[in-house]
């Protein structure tokens, strides 16, 4: 820190020296220092604070060269961490997920690793909600098309996905499904976005890279795709799918980024993103899964498991999830996964389909481990499912409310979408209360 006071009492002379000669001086903010010494060699010395949480920030000290291809990197045991700034001496960051308990941290330069016996890492765990857009109970949406994060008020979030940006995550979503309320949020740049003047859009769904998207209005038909590449700009693909029934949320994609899946009221669809065409995979009216249930509701959602290699589709207003997939001989096979009960009876867990309880499931998400989260609309809160067992994540069934802190101790307003990001934190949309919220589970 020696060399910036230096620097600032050099600037300030600067500018007295011109102020006394009568002469204008516009001064920059300065550029990162370089105080790498290449005639010594590379070194980890000392890192503080030396115990945190994910997204803490830190500081490494040492003689390492400033970087600005990614040849400098830092790891706390296996996982990367965000560098922030870097002046060869000093390496600011920011603290990935990992596993609890003491880290080895690495400092990395070109493929070759540094230690230190004297630089370890304890981190603990982190288990949150907290809201990330929005505010609750504020009514109405922002009238600009930019705005920054903190400005930004909306009404219902029924679509969301995490997409890449430069070093941590993003997130587009859909707002509603009535106007034209589409929006990238780039939580790195502190501004959100309005892509498209399309009304009545519904479902959105992410790549396996984070960098496309595709997106369909809420009544199916046309679909349009986007990619950061290009700014995330949403363009058509120039294809229409005759739809049955409406799209709220019903698009996956699955082992393949070039096949999208949207299900509808009369069954599932694939279509190629490369050739624009798209193919009939069956009907609902084909499998008795479907007797009673309204495949043509106002919203449903699609997600697939990349762990047990099938889709899983929400019936809302049927209280349920139907598992979808192809068996060994490619034929396709449908069942009911879990719920399925009267929605009058109190919201319960246990076997997923003999004693579970779910009120309006709808969007869904698979983590890394085959574990699928689930929105109960009605119940107010986030399941999980893995294997036979239901169990509560967050919110307090059947109490619905607008507060943030330990998951089960937050509550939610009719919860509608959630996203997965890339370090397995979860983006949540509701209906009610106003707002988008990030919960982080460890």
């Amino acid at each position: 820190m020696k060399n910036n006071k230096l620097y600032f009492v050099f600037l300030f002379l600067s500018i007295l020296f011109a102020s006394c000669n009568g002469e204008e001086v516009i001064e920059k903010w300065p550029e990162i220092g370089n105080y790498y010494d290449s005639s010594k060699p590379i070194e980890l010395k000392s890192m503080s604070p030396d115990w945190g949480r994910i997204n803490d920030s830190f500081i490494i000290k040492g003689n390492f060269p400033v970087d600005t291809t990614g040849k400098v990197k830092v790891f706390f045991a296996d996982k990367e961490a965000v560098i922030v700034n870097n002046n060869g001496n000093e390496l600011y960051g920011l603290i990935p997920k990992q596993m609890p308990g003491y880290n080895e941290i690495i400092l990395e330069v070109e493929g070759k690793k540094y230690t230190s016996d004297n630089v370890k890492f304890k981190y603990y765990q982190t288990q949150s909600v907290k809201t990330i857009l929005g505010k609750f109970g504020e009514d109405g949406w922002t009238s600009s098309d930019d705005s920054k994060i903190e400005e930004f008020r909306m009404n219902e979030c029924t679509g969301i996905v995490a997409v890449a940006g430069q070093k941590s995550d993003n997130f587009i979503f859909v707002g509603g499904g009535w106007g034209d309320r589409t929006y990238f949020v780039s939580l790195e740049d502190n501004v959100v976005i309005r892509l498209i003047n399309i009304g009545y859009m519904g479902a959105v769904a992410v790549d396996s890279s984070r960098e496309k998207v595709s997106i369909m209005p809420r009544n199916g038909g046309a679909l349009y795709t986007a990619s950061r590449a290009d700014g995330w700009v949403l363009n058509s693909l120039g294809l229409t799918i005759p739809f049955q029934g409406d799209c709220q949320g019903a698009l996956a994609y699955a082992e393949d980024d070039r096949y999208l899946y949207a299900m509808s009221g009369d069954g599932l669809y694939e279509i190629d993103l490369e050739d624009k065409g798209y193919t009939k995979l069956f009907a609902t009216s084909d499998y008795p899964a479907f007797d009673g249930v309204n495949t043509g509701q106002w919203r449903h959602y699609l997600t697939y498991s990349k762990y047990d290699k099938c889709f899983f589709a929400s019936y809302p207003e049927s209280n349920g999830i139907m598992k979808i997939w192809k068996d060994t001989s490619g034929a396709w096979q449908v069942e009911r996964y879990a719920g399925f009960q009267p929605g009058w009876l109190a919201t319960a867990f246990g076997d997923r389909l003999t004693d579970a309880v779910l009120k309006e499931p709808c969007g869904m998400a698979v983590n890394s481990s085959g574990e699928l989260y689930v929105c109960c609309k009605n119940s107010h809160c986030i399941v999980k499912i893995k294997g036979r067992l239901v169990s509560l994540v967050a919110g307090a069934p059947d109490q619905a409310g607008r507060l943030n802190g330990f998951p089960t101790d937050a509550l939610f307003d009719n919860p509608l979408c959630i996203a997965l990001d890339s370090e397995e934190n979860f983006f949540i949309g509701e209906e009610s209360s106003k707002a988008i919220r990030k919960m982080t589970i460890e």
